[in-house]
């Protein structure tokens, strides 16, 4: 009966999150060769740790009293996002005897505690076929490349970082962060953070240079069309598209407090459970900040089984579905029976609002073309489109439903929301 009930207790704890099946080939190889594995992999770590969210005005002297209270045997911090965000950590040679579920129900009828989580791991997978780059940034030359002044709209990209050395980058895009600089484990803030290792280089040492390419999606096209513009780049994954619940939401909150900041783009995700933090932290920006994020690549329902963070309720979240099809960039579509959602795409009547180009979308590096498929590259030329149309003042909400308005319908994406899709020349 013991056994019974031990095997019961471990199932409690499996969080399963997804791998969204990014998939990138090079212009001489087939796409089959290099695409992602489709299995919903993602590791659920953290089985000794406990994100905590304290109320507003929470001394230092309570909190550490509320450690005492619980038996935190190490405590993590989020000095350049929130306060308030702590990760408890619990002795690991004792994890045995501690049910860490146990101690999430317990915090979440504290009525000192606001908000409890556990602290899984989300995957940003990278293709066997890895870029060839110094797995560091130069500070010095990324300093170049950033604005003299914040212009209206400022865009974050939580996701593996930046290589500001790419040279289909301006020559200035990035953050200034002169005037709201943070200071944290010895360094000072100069255009964005690094939340893997606590420090001021957000370099992206991805294999595939995942959000890279997400920003450079986002960073080209706004260029093209003259919108000003800066590029704040928050790493919140490793080398090995792993994120840490807990610096996800670190992300975000450093995110929401920058100088001018319109939109967030997520291009990440995972399935089923609805944490409730983030979920907290985006209603509390509703009115502000438009959350752009990627639906999944799993070619699933959405509605039947939800996909986070596209399938938070919240009024300022713009849930993206990739898209397949050809166009002629001076008529648009070539044809309505020629468009349709990606093979890979996840989709949604409710859950999913509208849909991007999501295929063969180049990036040339080192004078070799490469091709990426997946819905995080949807959700950057979403967040591109949102930034074109964003006026000074608009809300969130007037910001998503103007996206909206002025996407095409077509009935063959009758599988999502607004059955429409975002033209990007």
């Amino acid at each position: 009966m013991k056994s019974i009930l031990r095997f019961l207790s471990v199932l409690a704890l499996i969080v399963i999150w997804s791998c969204e099946k990014e998939t990138i080939s090079e212009e001489n190889i087939h796409s089959e060769k290099n695409r992602v594995s489709n299995h919903r992999n993602g590791n659920s770590t953290g089985g000794n740790e406990l994100i905590i969210l304290y109320p507003e005005g929470t001394t230092n002297f309570e909190k550490q009293q509320k450690r005492i209270e619980y038996g935190v045997t190490e405590y993590k911090q989020c000095k350049c996002a929130d306060e308030n965000l702590e990760l408890w950590i619990f002795d690991e040679s004792n994890t045995n005897n501690i049910n860490i579920e146990e101690k999430k129900e317990t915090a979440k009828v504290d009525e000192e505690i606001e908000g409890t989580d556990l602290n899984p791991v989300i995957s940003i997978p990278h293709d066997q076929l890895a870029f060839n780059f110094n797995s560091f940034g130069v500070l010095d030359d990324a300093v170049t490349k950033v604005v003299a002044l914040n212009q209206s709209i400022t865009i974050a990209v939580l996701d593996t970082g930046i290589n500001y050395h790419y040279d289909g980058f301006s020559n200035s895009f990035l953050y200034n962060a002169s005037e709201d600089a943070c200071i944290d484990n010895n360094s000072e803030e100069l255009f964005g953070w690094n939340f893997v290792e606590n420090n001021n280089d957000p370099f992206d040492n991805h294999l595939s240079m995942h959000g890279t390419v997400v920003s450079h999606i986002i960073t080209s096209n706004l260029d093209s069309n003259n919108v000003p513009y800066q590029l704040l780049p928050v790493k919140i994954a490793n080398e090995n598209g792993n994120i840490n619940y807990f610096d996800a939401l670190c992300g975000f909150q450093y995110a929401t407090k920058k100088r001018n900041i319109k939109i967030i783009n997520m291009s990440f995700g995972w399935y089923n459970q609805d944490y409730e933090i983030l979920n907290k932290f985006i209603d509390t920006v509703e009115d502000d900040i438009l959350v752009v994020c990627s639906a999944g690549n799993e070619h699933q329902n959405n509605d039947h089984e939800p996909h986070f963070p596209s399938s938070f309720e919240s009024e300022n979240v713009l849930s993206i579905a990739g898209l397949s099809g050809s166009f002629n960039t001076a008529t648009g579509p070539s044809s309505p029976g020629a468009i349709g959602l990606s093979d890979f795409s996840n989709f949604g009547n409710i859950s999913v609002d509208v849909a991007a180009i999501s295929e063969n979308i180049p990036f040339v590096y080192n004078n070799e073309t490469y091709y990426y498929n997946g819905t995080s590259f949807s959700a950057a030329y979403a967040s591109f489109y949102s930034a074109y149309h964003y006026q000074n003042g608009m809300s969130a909400q007037t910001l998503k439903n103007q996206v909206i308005a002025s996407s095409i319908y077509i009935p063959s994406l009758f599988k999502i929301k607004h059955s429409a899709f975002l033209y990007v020349d």
